[in-house]
């Protein structure tokens, strides 16, 4: 009789399971640093997403939303109604401007947007801490706004459209010489 054959089946599982589970340990690692490395990215985009949300213009608001596709991008339900959203929104800010109504769609998909990545995230904000609980100082929308007026300003300058005021304030005087003076006899 072998020794092979005195071995029994739990005693075969026992060294198949000693062989194989360092290797599903580092398998089952990996995956965990996957998962938590996609969370850590997705928060990120959240972040940035609320920290900016009363600064659309900022670049860092406008590249995470460009990321939304590539960061939520599993088949989890959650992360599709986030991607849905963001396309609804990002169909409605590539429309035309028409006021207010635009302005107060455009705030609302918004809100839904940040409000489904918090639900996703398991974070507890409501649509109307989304929307109105922000702080953005007047200054930042006055410096905005002027922004806007020296850069249309200039433009208009620079097609012609406006004309650069000038205005005289001092003219050099100049001083008669006696001896240059007009109608004064000739030696």
């Amino acid at each position: 009789m072998s020794w092979l054959a005195s071995i029994d089946m739990k005693d075969w599982l026992v060294v198949i399971a000693t062989l194989l589970s360092p290797l599903i340990a580092v398998q089952v690692t990996k995956l965990l640093d996957r998962r938590n490395q996609a969370r850590e990215e997705q928060i990120k985009i959240f972040k940035t997403l609320m920290a900016t949300r009363g600064l659309r213009l900022d670049p860092r608001h406008v590249e995470a939303l460009n990321l939304i596709d590539v960061v939520f991008s599993s088949k989890k339900r959650t992360e599709m109604v986030i991607r849905n959203s963001w396309k609804e929104y990002l169909d409605h800010l590539n429309k035309f401007y028409h006021g207010e109504s635009w302005i107060s769609k455009r705030d609302e998909l918004y809100a839904n947007l940040l409000h489904s990545m918090a639900n996703h995230l398991r974070f507890k904000f409501g649509k109307v801490n989304i929307k109105n609980e922000s702080y953005l100082p007047l200054a930042y929308s006055t410096l905005e706004d002027e922004h806007n007026a020296i850069r249309k300003g200039i433009l208009d300058l620079l097609d012609g459209k406006k004309n650069l005021p000038m205005f005289v304030v001092n003219l050099p005087v100049q001083e008669l010489n006696p001896s240059n003076s007009r109608g004064s006899p000739r030696a």
